[in-house]
């Protein structure tokens, strides 16, 4: 089955307590949810551009935002904001549920893929735009991380689905070994591993090149799976020791500079770890 996830952020963000590590690991969840029901054609991130003021907030929150849209192949659809005064003030409100009708008008056909939408949220809005799916011969779910907080009318469809965050325990393994090392508590040895990983990475000289690409070539480097390679340049990316270019998706420069590579060029790695050679 061919399927396409839309989300709205900002309910997601609500509904995790404005935890971004939750959210990340929501979003995570998300895309494992889809690739187990079938081929994720599209996954679309609707973020409402108005939510944050202080403009050092609005800057982090879009380099978290391209972060995690690198990780899991997101597309990211920032939506603009319509505002009217009142007695208590000025309103704003986003325009996410325009931007997703529009999507759903311009991209959603009959007898073209994806044959399932999943709507990621808990606001009874989006029922309509569900059945302005169904109207085009679609299938649709509503997948939403608290049950609680979702529309009663999208609990009573019979196409929702809880998404389970997963726990603490599940986060990167390469953040986990570092922030231990940093808090000075005796690592496992696989922790000790991962810090060695790193320490050697922040010995060598790696080249511009695609972001796929840079995966490999960190694996083929240090001897390692795929996987792990992935998790480390994830890593990597969510410290900004590692620039990309979002569009093409291209890592355009690894700041050797950063001040986790220069702390374990200190000295402050593994002790016994080989570092090979610049190249």
């Amino acid at each position: 089955m061919q399927l396409a996830i839309l989300i709205d952020f900002y309910n997601l963000f609500m509904m995790l307590n404005k935890d971004l590590d939750k959210t990340k690991a929501a979003l995570g969840e998300i895309i494992k949810m889809g690739r187990r029901r079938g081929e994720v054609l599209e996954a679309r991130l609707f973020v409402p551009i108005y939510f944050l003021e202080d403009p050092e907030e609005v800057r982090r929150m879009w380099r978290w935002t391209n972060t995690v849209a690198l990780m899991f192949g997101l597309e990211i659809e920032a939506c603009t904001v319509s505002s009217r005064h009142t007695d208590e003030g000025r309103r704003m409100k986003d325009s996410v549920d325009n931007a997703v009708m529009m999507h759903i008008i311009n991209n959603i056909h009959k007898d073209i893929g994806p044959e399932l939408i999943v709507f990621v949220t808990g606001d009874g809005d989006f029922l309509k735009f569900s059945t302005q799916a169904q109207n085009r011969s679609k299938k649709t779910e509503f997948w939403s991380v608290n049950p609680g907080n979702t529309n009663m009318l999208i609990r009573q469809e019979g196409n929702f689905q809880e998404i389970e965050v997963p726990s603490s325990d599940q986060d990167n393994l390469f953040v986990v070994a570092v922030n231990k090392k940093l808090k000075k508590i005796v690592l496992e040895k696989d922790e000790q591993r991962r810090l060695g990983l790193i320490s050697q990475l922040a010995h060598m000289q790696l080249p511009t090149t695609e972001l796929a690409d840079m995966s490999v070539l960190i694996g083929e480097r240090l001897g390692i799976a795929y996987a792990e390679a992935n998790q480390l340049l994830e890593m990597l990316i969510s410290l900004e020791v590692v620039e990309v270019t979002p569009a093409i998706k291209r890592v355009t420069n690894v700041n050797y500079l950063h001040v986790l590579f220069q702390y374990l060029k200190a000295g402050n790695g593994v002790e016994g770890t080989v570092n090979p050679q610049a190249d």
